[in-house]
């Protein structure tokens, strides 16, 4: 009778710590976390083709700033190559708004992004794969860089909506586009009308890079994170295919960022870049159309074929 008890609190707790996901395009998606060297749970969804079948590709998908879950099966999993396997990351604690804003920064974000990865690439894979695909959206787009430089198993990335540029500099040239437009100022919402008013806040924020004090929706502690941090230098290290597509209407991440590298690496052959008159940050035109099926279709699926996937 005990045994049989073990074995139903065994099971049990198998069960319930472990979820599993169904989606349409027939991913089998399991819910799975491990420790860092700290004891900190980190959580991560592997999706298969098959139940128990691994492919010898891996699509890795890199959110932006939300603090929300990135149980975003189906937005990933549709720029995701055919036939690959699926591996989404949440942020530590993003559960809970204390602990997330102490903790959050870029460096945590990298870190644990990285921690992952390789747990994953050598627990699961056993390092056996042919193609791993690190795609970057927004905030995920200015770290992929550095991510991709630090693990060499890293074999194609794609970023959307990011660029080159230190945040600083992209706010620096944000700023300048507002005021020579008529259109809506988001930077004027927040209290920044004039360069003095940006300089000044990036100095407050440099002097004092605090988890309880907040400006545009993020601590000075994540702002200062990624203020004076310029992707460029790893980007330029990188050898293998690279794609970044932005879209040059986007009021939260200048084209320029983009339009810089594709002068500076146009040398390159291996990189690309896209940049997509009349859409914004999310890729959607003046009359609110989203044309992200198309750059899944015209551009990003032909880009994997033509890299070898």
């Amino acid at each position: 009778m005990l045994k049989k008890m073990l074995f139903f609190i065994i099971f049990f707790v198998l069960f319930v710590s472990v979820n599993t996901y169904a989606i349409g395009n027939g991913l089998i998606i399991k819910e799975k976390k491990v420790e860092n060297p700290k004891g900190e749970s980190l959580i991560y969804y592997l999706g298969m083709r098959e139940e128990n079948s691994l492919s010898n590709t891996l699509f890795i998908g890199i959110q932006g700033s939300q603090r929300d879950s990135n149980k975003r099966f189906d937005f990933w999993s549709d720029f995701a190559p055919e036939n690959a396997d699926l591996l989404l990351l949440e942020k530590y604690a993003f559960y809970n708004k204390k602990l997330y804003n102490k903790t959050n920064c870029r460096q945590r974000r990298i870190k644990d992004i990285e921690f992952v990865v390789k747990y994953v690439l050598n627990n699961i894979y056993n390092n056996n794969l042919k193609n791993i695909v690190l795609f970057g959206g927004s905030e995920g787009g200015v770290i992929s860089p550095e991510i991709a430089s630090n693990l060499e198993e890293i074999t194609h990335m794609v970023v959307i909506g990011a660029g080159g540029y230190s945040q600083a500099r992209e706010l620096d040239i944000l700023l300048k586009q507002e005021i020579n437009s008529e259109e809506e100022r988001l930077l004027e919402k927040i209290g920044i009308r004039n360069k003095e008013d940006l300089q000044n806040k990036f100095d407050e924020i440099r002097n004092n890079p605090s988890p309880d004090k907040f400006w545009f929706g993020c601590t000075y502690k994540k702002w200062n994170s990624y203020l004076d941090y310029s992707p460029e230098e790893y980007i330029t290290d990188l050898d293998i295919p690279l794609l970044f597509i932005i879209g040059k209407k986007d009021k939260m991440v200048p084209y320029q960022s983009v339009e810089y590298l594709a002068k500076k690496l146009r040398d390159k052959v291996n990189f690309r870049f896209e940049i997509l008159p009349g859409l914004n940050h999310s890729f959607t035109d003046k009359d609110g159309n989203n044309k992200m099926n198309y750059i899944i279709e015209q551009i990003i699926f032909p880009w994997y074929r033509e890299n070898g996937i």
